[in-house]
């Protein structure tokens, strides 16, 4: 947690292994990001968004466990910070929401 404080992520004010990272975004980006952390990254986390939480929020829920590693720490941080550079830089936004999970991920 203090890794992703550390580079500038919102994760809130968590007590608990389950880390909410906090983005801002709509509904087809979210699931862009997800689906892009699991194809590109494998890195498996969950989502919450509209209208769970308010429009143009998104939640990235992650949970650390004893099998990881600090490798897989500092994977994880690095493949977050490339997920908000294409947020923040419209990739997502501009991709599709992909119909199926195994039709994978492409970035244009």
């Amino acid at each position: 947690q203090n890794g992703f404080r550390e580079r500038g992520f919102d994760i809130g004010g968590t007590l608990s292994p389950v880390t909410p990272v906090y983005m801002k975004g709509g509904v087809e980006e979210a699931c862009n990001i997800v689906v892009d952390l699991r194809e590109t990254y494998n890195l498996f986390c969950s989502v919450v968004v509209y209208p769970v939480i308010p429009r143009g929020e998104i939640i990235l829920r992650i949970i650390p466990t004893a099998v990881h590693t600090l490798e897989d720490v500092k994977v994880t941080i690095e493949a977050f910070k490339a997920v908000r550079e294409k947020l923040e830089t419209g990739v997502y936004a501009s991709m599709p929401i992909p119909a199926r999970a195994d039709e994978g991920f492409m970035v244009r």
